[in-house]
């Protein structure tokens, strides 16, 4: 196999080559010009964005033996051997396959040895989101103080996962989406070396396409530039990538717009033959209602939207017809159908209704009124009061007209026992310090709408904390939830008499009273 695909062909090869990442290359390169070299480095950012090459890049200048201006010379032994894969002192691991402890302490014990043939030895560890737990642990105290001679550079497209006390010790370079103008200048180029032929509109759609990644918007170019032998075109990108093409997209707009549904059908039905993705659809619909409002709502909108500036005029035609709050509910309930229908085994049957139902205006049907005779009319306009907008209440449903039913007769007849058991339920639920409190009420009554609580002596403590202004204001709040009226709560401690031997003159003072004469003998 001699041929080489492009994204090899033009990684870089130096910090000039790089694309849209100036504030990395910056401080690298000047960390290796004043001799600052950190021992540890973590690069993190979407996929394709140069992480991977930068660490290669800046391993080649750590071991090159004529760097100028913190560029690699690739010219010398060492640049020559490490731009061939062949030097042994720069080792890639993949932290995907290779996420284990045992990996870890094996790496350990290797970085006690010197380089072998380059200046420094450098630990390149790919996706090191992915190492397990006890495996950071081990790698912990190796990136704390590693011996003179390693370098670590560590790469993720997931930084969030990697623990506290990793990224603590490492220096962090967040990698930036690439702009779309960069990643067009960039692939221009590339045709222009590969003598190939395409459209201006088709390599914006391969910059849309790739998400501000270069080796995504590469490869793509390379697998257009390899099928077609003629100038490539916005269709056949499309075709290739599997999306729907943006005249489609465009007419399909339009049969929204005018509320056609046969015509909305007949498009969708086309882009199912195609063999388009359902969620590739799905998305396109709700980027281009984004770009419609993006239309309503800005002045210079093209500077916001990736199209080309036939179809963003085509775009602006369009979102004369629809109204912002228009637009803002079809994004509303696409979105929610774009986290539905992952779970569907019936995607493109979700987003067919979903078009319908849209198109369609469908509302929930009001009652039938009988037909008032014209002679009636008259009589029924004079009878019939004007009602103002405050006096307009909208009808409950069912299921409302139920809750409330069973609400209304929760609330009536409560007796003690009841009221009492439901404020215990409900302060369980919702407020266990409550609960600790009043589960040792001894005694309780209720006299109308105030409610009377007693506790033992023993139990002071927890009736001095129910009845604190705070404590005593969630508790009614509660009661009149659950009697739906106001509940007034006293609380009490319950003072235990102790009864006293009746003598003779207290039984005599009961049956006589007070009035008893003693005679003295």
């Amino acid at each position: 196999m001699s041929y080489l695909a492009l994204y090899r062909k033009w990684r870089p090869k130096t910090f000039g080559d790089l694309v849209g990442q100036d504030h990395v290359v910056r401080t690298l390169k000047n960390a290796l010009e004043k001799n600052k070299v950190s021992h540890a480095y973590l690069f993190s950012g979407v996929r394709g964005t140069g992480k991977t090459s930068t660490a290669k890049i800046l391993s080649k200048a750590l071991n090159c033996l004529n760097m100028v201006g913190g560029e690699p010379c690739n010219q010398c032994a060492n640049c020559l051997k490490i731009n061939e894969g062949s030097f042994m002192d720069i080792i890639e691991i993949d932290a995907a396959s290779n996420r284990g402890i045992d990996e870890i302490r094996d790496l350990r014990e290797k970085i006690k040895f010197m380089p072998v043939e380059g200046l420094v030895k450098v630990y390149i560890i790919d996706e090191v989101h992915m190492l397990t737990g006890e495996a950071f642990n081990a790698l912990l105290k190796t990136l704390e103080e590693p011996p003179g001679h390693i370098v670590f550079i560590l790469a993720t497209t997931e930084p969030h996962k990697i623990p506290l006390t990793i990224l603590s010790r490492c220096q962090k370079f967040d990698f930036h989406k690439i702009p779309n103008d960069l990643l067009i200048e960039r692939l221009k180029l590339i045709v222009a070396d590969s003598q190939g032929e395409i459209e201006d509109e088709a390599i914006v759609l391969i910059a849309k396409l790739s998400g501000g990644g270069l080796r995504d918007a590469i490869s793509l170019l390379d697998q257009c530039l390899t099928s077609y032998d003629h100038r490539i075109t916005t269709e056949d990108v499309s075709q290739i990538a599997g999306i729907v093409d943006d005249q489609m997209i465009i007419a399909l707009f339009k049969s929204i717009a005018n509320k056609n549904i046969n015509q909305v059908m007949s498009i969708y039905e086309e882009i199912k033959e195609k063999g388009k993705s359902t969620g590739q659809l799905l998305h396109d619909l709700i980027e281009g209602f984004k770009n419609l409002m993006i239309i309503k709502s800005v002045k210079d909108a093209s500077k916001f939207i990736v199209a080309s500036a036939e179809t963003i005029e085509e775009l602006k035609n369009i979102a004369d017809m629809f109204i912002e709050d228009e637009v803002l509910a079809y994004i509303y309930s696409l979105a929610e159908l774009e986290s539905r229908i992952k779970y569907s085994i019936h995607p493109d049957l979700l987003l067919e209704v979903e078009l319908i139902r849209l198109v369609g205006g469908t509302k929930k049907a009001g009652p039938k009124l009988p037909k008032i005779k014209e002679e009636d009319e008259a009589i029924a306009e004079e009878k019939t009061p004007v009602l103002k907008e405050e006096d307009l209440v909208a009808e409950p449903t069912i299921e409302e007209a139920i809750v409330k039913k069973k609400l209304e007769r929760s609330k009536e007849d409560l007796s003690l026992s009841k009221l009492w058991d439901r404020f215990i339920k409900v302060i369980n639920e919702k407020n266990k310090t409550l609960n600790a409190y009043y589960k040792e009420v001894s005694h309780k009554e209720l006299e109308g709408n105030k409610l009377k609580v007693y506790f033992e002596d023993k139990y002071e403590f927890h009736k001095l904390r129910a009845e604190s202004p705070e404590n005593l204001k969630v508790a009614e709040d509660f009661l009149r939830e659950i009697a739906g009226k106001k509940i007034q709560l006293e609380i009490f401690i319950n003072k235990i008499e102790v009864k006293k031997e009746k003598t003779a003159e207290d039984k005599l003072t009961e049956i006589f009273g007070d009035s008893i004469t003693y005679i003295d003998e």
